[in-house]
């Protein structure tokens, strides 16, 4: 604990040396007797150089202490003048607007006409009336047609042997029934 109020001593006797010694340079006592000047451990101040509280204004350049715009003289900045800063005229231009080049309409080709969702599994014909059974591989359904009638957008026109022909809009297909196998002809 001493040693601690020692060196805490030692500190605040350094502290008012050289506070005194700063004091004596300011209020220009510098000639005053140095009383710590035997005493090794107190470090000495150094005498800073007197400075002048006033300033010369008329041997400074304008320019070379701040803005670089106060050695051109008013006169010359026309262009600021013409157009303020905060003037519309100031604004960038508007962008030019450019439309999309137009891409040629070419017509698509139309689209294939759709297959038939009906296979033939048999035909029943008599009596001047005709009746074809079908199966629906979209829905896998059993359906019965007569002739005139249809399924699916197919109209059945007509039964002979062992086919059928349907009809849808302008186009007309065949069914037939698969070739019997294992019986000769």
């Amino acid at each position: 604990m001493s040693r601690q109020r020692l060196t805490l001593a030692l500190v605040a006797a350094m502290c008012s040396v050289v506070l005194g010694d700063a004091l004596a340079s300011v209020t220009g006592t510098l000639g005053a007797p140095d009383n710590n000047a035997a005493d090794p451990t107190v470090p000495r101040a150094v005498s800073l150089p007197q400075v002048s509280a006033t300033i010369d204004i008329s041997s400074t350049d304008q320019a070379s202490r701040g803005n670089p715009l106060w050695g051109i003289p008013i006169e010359a900045m026309h262009a600021t003048r013409e157009r303020p800063l905060f003037s519309p005229s100031r604004r960038p231009p508007t962008p030019a607007v450019i439309s999309a080049p137009v891409a040629a309409v070419t017509s698509a080709a139309p689209p294939p006409p759709p297959e038939p969702t009906l296979s033939l599994l048999g035909v029943v014909q008599g009596n001047g009336e005709g009746y074809a059974v079908f199966i629906n591989s979209t829905t896998h359904d059993i359906v019965r047609v007569k002739t005139g009638e249809g399924e699916d957008g197919w109209v059945l026109r007509s039964v002979s042997g062992r086919k059928a022909v349907i009809e849808r809009n302008d186009r007309t297909e065949v069914l037939e029934l698969p070739p019997i196998t294992g019986v000769s002809k």
